[in-house]
């Protein structure tokens, strides 16, 4: 278990706990006529985020161009290995919950997981093997082009994952109806989830 899985599964735990606590403080909510509170329902998409953990190899290669490649000038070519961290999960500000109808079915609107954040952890990127003709230099920007270039592979790559974005919806809908059914005991309720696209 990662150290985001489980600090998020303690952050979760915490919140029932508290929310359970004041149930015990609170009791007669309902009779009060109080509405279920759920402006906590974008923090618990946040916590439901996955961090997906990526390695990968960056390259960039420049031809010769010089007629014939005499003395290979203009060549160049560089690698390097690289990990880097890729947040799949809910935008949290697109997410909404509805107050319980008659029945106790609280509906919520939930999008399409998508990728939140690209990071490249420079902590792990190689020393860079470098080739390169006569009288060409590998300039800084190219360097910072071809990290820039990795950076965009991670993403995309992540793009692709369906099942990951799938993986990561799964989540935050099961963190979401935890959270309701939490709420609901609070004021007193049983209620039920109907879910909708956003």
């Amino acid at each position: 278990m990662s150290r985001k899985v489980f600090r998020s599964a303690l952050c979760v735990l915490l919140m029932i706990l508290s929310l359970q606590c004041a149930g015990c403080i609170g009791n007669g909510a309902d009779e009060r006529g109080e509405e279920a509170d759920f402006s906590n329902a974008s923090y618990v998409c946040e916590l439901s985020t996955l961090e997906v953990y990526y390695h990968n190899v960056a390259q960039m290669s420049q031809d010769s161009d010089v007629l014939f490649g005499i003395g290979n000038i203009g060549y160049k070519k560089m690698w390097f290995e690289y990990s880097g961290i890729v947040e799949v999960g809910i935008d949290a500000s697109r997410v909404e919950v509805s107050q319980p109808d008659a029945q106790n079915v609280v509906t919520i609107s939930l999008p399409q997981a998508e990728i939140l954040s690209v990071n490249l952890d420079e902590a792990t990127i190689s020393d860079p093997v470098v080739e390169t003709g006569l009288f060409t230099p590998l300039k800084t920007e190219e360097k910072t082009e071809a990290l820039g270039e990795a950076q965009e592979g991670m993403r995309e790559e992540a793009e692709k994952d369906d099942n990951l974005k799938f993986q990561a919806r799964q989540r935050a809908k099961e963190m979401l109806e935890s959270y309701v059914k939490n709420v609901g005991e609070l004021v007193g309720e049983d209620y039920d989830v109907r879910w909708v696209d956003a």
